[in-house]
């Protein structure tokens, strides 16, 4: 048996050092002080004891997820790996899970909704591409999939009609077909529906003509480097390895031919 001879203050809020038989044994938080009523002159067996420091294990890997989880919106695979960093066993993870889902701290429904919205809002990310990043993100993948029911097609075209705009006139220096194609690209890595995509280049495409003389501007400036570049080389071998290089640019051929014959080769 061991008498709690002295408690007093840590210098971290709602902490306490207990002294048993006059020496100091172990801090608990508050909430096990009251619980277990740690208070001088109460007598604990080493049972006891050992239940006190479980507890007070517990209760710190609470107050790990609980500020890990409230200081930004967090799902339960991301608490649970939190804690598996700092090396909480697997039935501790589990019974702070319960605590932080029962006190509605965590909700992966509630998580998916807000990340979906946010996703939205930013245009960043499609569909699949918040499915991927909620899956890595240890969310239930069914949980993903009644979530994804937010993400609407009229969402997707509306995002898809900015991203598109944007995303040709940042590669306004290249070939049309080149511009296009690393559009596609970079929308298809964001998780947008080709078929959403390839109609919103379309509606792009008709409400903005192309300018020949802006095309044949791009053209000459990557000629230009490509002349550089094969500069050692002459007659059939040059225009071969130019043409071949601007072909792999998207430029049009024939328009690469016009220019050939402009400098004389």
């Amino acid at each position: 048996m061991a008498v709690v001879t002295k408690v007093t203050k840590t210098r971290a809020p709602g902490r306490y050092n207990i002294y048993l038989d006059d020496e100091f044994s172990f801090a608990v938080d508050e909430k096990i002080l009251i619980k277990y009523d740690l208070f001088k002159d109460n007598v604990f067996d080493d049972a006891a004891i050992a239940d006190i420091k479980k507890a007070e294990f517990e209760q710190k890997a609470y107050q790990i997820a609980l500020v890990y989880a409230t200081g930004k919106m967090r799902s339960k695979g991301q608490v649970i790996l939190k804690l598996k960093e700092k090396e909480v066993p697997n039935d501790v993870i589990a019974t702070v899970i319960t605590r932080l889902e029962n006190t509605n701290v965590l909700d992966d429904a509630l998580f998916v909704e807000e990340y979906i919205r946010s996703a939205i809002s930013s245009g960043k990310l499609g569909p699949k591409g918040v499915k991927y990043k909620l899956q890595q993100l240890g969310v239930d993948k069914f949980a993903v999939e009644d979530g994804l029911e937010l993400y609407t097609e009229d969402d997707q075209i509306e995002i898809l009609e900015r991203r598109v705009a944007s995303l040709i006139e940042k590669n306004g220096r290249q070939a049309k077909f080149m511009a296009e194609q690393k559009t596609t690209q970079k929308l298809l890595q964001d998780g947008f529906d080709q078929r959403l995509i390839k109609r919103a280049i379309q509606a792009y495409n008709a409400e903005n003509e192309a300018d020949p003389e802006q095309e044949w501007d791009n053209l000459v400036n990557e000629a230009e480097k490509l002349a550089a570049k094969y500069a050692d080389y002459a007659g059939w071998e040059f225009k071969n390895k130019l043409k071949a290089g601007m072909f792999r640019k998207g430029f049009d051929l024939g328009m690469v031919d016009r220019w050939l014959r402009e400098n004389g080769h």
